[in-house]
């Protein structure tokens, strides 16, 4: 089956969840490939037709990350076909498929096919490494075998309702203190790279750099971005967390697939 185009629209503030959604892209081998980063706020919006779109995105806390609904609903779809995939940081992915499910359709889409993919976790160091540069080579094969899952499914033209795993109501998030990476002076040569990075811009940099705590999202792109490791996400809360992630969660998990 030869696609004609296929729409890629993924939220990657660390790179991996774009990383997945090329690959299952790239394994449709569309003669015409649309990329949609809204990571970023000035992305590009479009009405879609009938061409197949994929929509990634990462998993914070079970759910969708707060600045994903918004940006989506830039985007209107009419029965178009879309396929689902979330990418989690190898603890679980709860009910964010079921809840991207929920919002792709109210928006036009119909999904024909979801995956969960697993991707280094934002809180990962090198002393406590969390899914360590995934997704990796094997990950990207399944993510084409997965392409090629879908183009059976489509030349079958198999109309029934996609399930996914998931659950009612979603899962509830927490309550979130107000805190954000830092940076080291000492280290920080003012390059504005995290600036750069940042999916909600709340980071300014001047004589020094600054962070809105408040409207952080704790996705640690700047933390990732920095080329100095000026920038640090060292609070009591986030410590326990990544040492509970790498006591707990650091045997291998492997993509899943809803088709």
């Amino acid at each position: 089956m030869n696609l004609p185009s296929v729409n890629l629209i993924y939220f990657s503030p660390t790179g991996t969840s774009r990383k997945v959604v090329k690959a299952i892209g790239q394994g449709l081998e569309a003669k015409q490939i649309n990329e949609f980063d809204i990571t970023q706020t000035d992305f590009e919006c479009k009405n879609f037709g009938n061409e197949l779109t994929i929509i990634g995105v990462p998993v914070y806390k079970g759910r969708l990350p707060v600045e994903v609904i918004p940006r989506l609903k830039h985007f209107n779809a009419e029965n178009t076909p879309v396929v689902l995939v979330a990418v989690y940081g190898n603890r679980d992915y709860d009910d964010a498929l079921l809840e991207l499910k929920d919002v792709s359709t109210a928006l036009g889409f119909t999904p024909v096919a979801a995956a969960t993919f697993i991707g280094e976790h934002s809180y990962s160091t090198e002393s406590k490494p969390i899914a360590k540069n995934r997704p990796d080579e094997a990950d990207l094969l399944k993510a084409k075998q997965f392409a090629g899952a879908i183009l059976t499914k489509l030349e079958k033209n198999d109309g029934l309702e996609l399930n996914v795993s998931g659950n009612y109501p979603y899962k509830e998030l927490p309550n979130a203190p107000v805190m954000s990476p830092g940076t080291i002076a000492a280290k920080c040569t003012l390059c504005g790279v995290c600036a750069d990075a940042c999916p909600v811009d709340v980071i300014e940099v001047n004589k020094t750099v600054i962070t809105n705590a408040k409207a952080c999202i704790w996705c640690c792109a700047c933390v990732k971005a920095c080329p100095e490791d000026a920038r640090i996400f060292d609070a009591p809360l986030i410590n326990q967390i990544t040492n509970n992630l790498f006591e707990n969660c650091s045997e291998r998990k492997e993509p899943g697939f809803f088709i």
